[in-house]
């Protein structure tokens, strides 16, 4: 599995116009990169494909991310949950 920034627009029923993909793809890259170190950032993307957990915290965070690009109000309860989850699955806590 991959985050699409196609499906995601297309969840939020944002126009895919490039503009707008260009920064789900931006947001897209930080959410990974945030779940990824709050994880294990050591693990290769490719690792992470055997966990449809970490696509679903992905995007969740860059919906989050989409609409208060500063996460002002934290980050989301169900991207937590879902780190959680994969640190108990993959770092073993």
């Amino acid at each position: 599995m991959a985050v699409e920034a196609s499906k995601i627009a297309s969840n939020l029923h944002i126009d895919s116009d490039p503009d707008e993909l260009d920064v789900i793809n931006s947001l897209i890259v930080t959410a990974k990169a945030l779940v990824k170190s709050s994880v294990d950032a050591d693990m290769s993307d490719d690792a992470y494909e055997a966990y449809p957990l970490f696509d679903s915290a992905v995007e969740a965070l860059v919906t989050a991310m989409y609409y208060d690009r500063t996460l002002q109000n934290g980050m989301p309860k169900a991207v937590t949950i879902m780190v959680t989850h994969l640190q108990a699955r993959i770092g073993g806590i």
